[in-house]
């Protein structure tokens, strides 16, 4: 229980840093607390394997997206979408304020479901919890994203969100599905990591 507790921890510290990242140092940093986070939460039920599954993906993307600014040929978002500026978004109050908000709001929300879990035993509910609400930042990011980078990384939260529950809830998944749901998106945001436009403050 107290380890289900602070694996479920880890992962809502990885939603609360995939919330307010910005720039591709962020979604390299995002990328990797992602993986660690998630991948604790699905080691719950899958074990080392579910753990290194997430983690190894997670590490991977924010390595790749770390390292494209050197590399030139992993970034593929200017032969992608082409070349943009770096702008700043007008807006009435910052827009990490308002992912605040929802982040909030989607806390409260990811709470009230995870109390309603099919797989919602007093050893997984916590957890689940902690994957609904990566999930939820996921939406969040993409609905507040400026540029390509911050839809890819939206995508990587949702993808991580529904691997980890499906890892925790269903211990016999094929880890090829999980594979397919946050590898996607992890190949997107390493191809789209430094698209621009990016918020340059929040």
């Amino acid at each position: 229980m107290i380890w289900a507790g602070i694996l479920a921890g880890g992962g809502f510290v990885a939603g609360a840093i995939a919330l307010f990242s910005v720039g591709p140092t962020g979604m390299a940093l995002s990328a990797l607390a992602l993986g660690l986070g998630m991948g604790g939460v699905a080691s719950l039920a899958s074990g080392p394997t579910g753990f290194a599954c997430l983690a190894g993906l997670g590490a991977a993307a924010a390595l790749l997206v770390f390292v494209s600014g050197r590399l030139t040929w992993l970034d593929a978002s200017d032969s992608l979408l082409g070349a943009g500026l770096v702008t700043d978004r007008p807006r009435v109050f910052g827009v990490r304020s308002l992912r605040g908000i929802l982040g909030a709001a989607g806390l409260f929300a990811a709470r009230l479901l995870s109390g309603h879990l099919a797989a919602g035993t007093v050893a997984t509910q916590g957890p689940g919890f902690a994957c609904l609400f990566v999930f939820e930042v996921g939406l969040i990011r993409i609905g507040t994203g400026r540029g390509p980078a911050e839809l890819g990384l939206g995508g990587l939260c949702a993808g991580m969100g529904a691997a980890a529950f499906l890892l925790l809830s269903a211990p016999g998944s094929s880890l090829a599905v999980a594979v397919l749901a946050s590898g996607v998106p992890a190949l997107a945001l390493v191809a789209l990591g430094r698209a621009t436009p990016w918020e340059t403050s929040a």
